[in-house]
């Protein structure tokens, strides 16, 4: 049986669409395990908590009816939001709640496009169509 994952991916955050370019990746686990090993051989692991994130580049950062979002300061300070990913190829959502940005925004202003951008959320979960 052949298996198909990604394709068009819309994008939701705090409940306007906005348009993403390229591949978004996202971390959605809250915990990091790490292996070592004791002195006298036996295995042990660690468990860290970490944050749960997307990486995403946006085209143009302006909704998907075209209206620019006013990229300043502001827009990084956005706290609380809803951040949704809807995969149309598997019908899979990646629904992050409690999100805010995170990085170092880029502009490119031949292109629109805004990159270096990051998403952090307290929640994660998925639903299949």
């Amino acid at each position: 049986m052949s298996h198909t994952s990604g394709g068009r991916v819309s994008t939701v955050i705090g409940g306007v669409a906005y348009s993403a370019r390229g591949v978004i990746t996202l971390n959605p686990s809250n915990i990091s395990v790490t292996a070592g090993v004791n002195q006298d051989g036996t295995l042990y692991r660690n468990v860290t908590p970490k944050a749960r994130t997307a990486e995403i580049t946006f085209d143009r950062f302006v909704t998907v009816n075209d209206e620019p979002l006013r990229w300043d300061e502001t827009v990084m300070l956005l706290t609380n939001l809803g951040i949704t990913f809807v995969e149309d190829d598997t019908d899979v959502t990646h629904i992050l709640s409690g999100g805010f940005f995170t990085g170092e925004p880029q502009h490119d202003t031949s292109s629109g496009e805004v990159s270096g951008l990051g998403l952090a959320a307290d929640t994660y979960k998925t639903l299949n169509g």
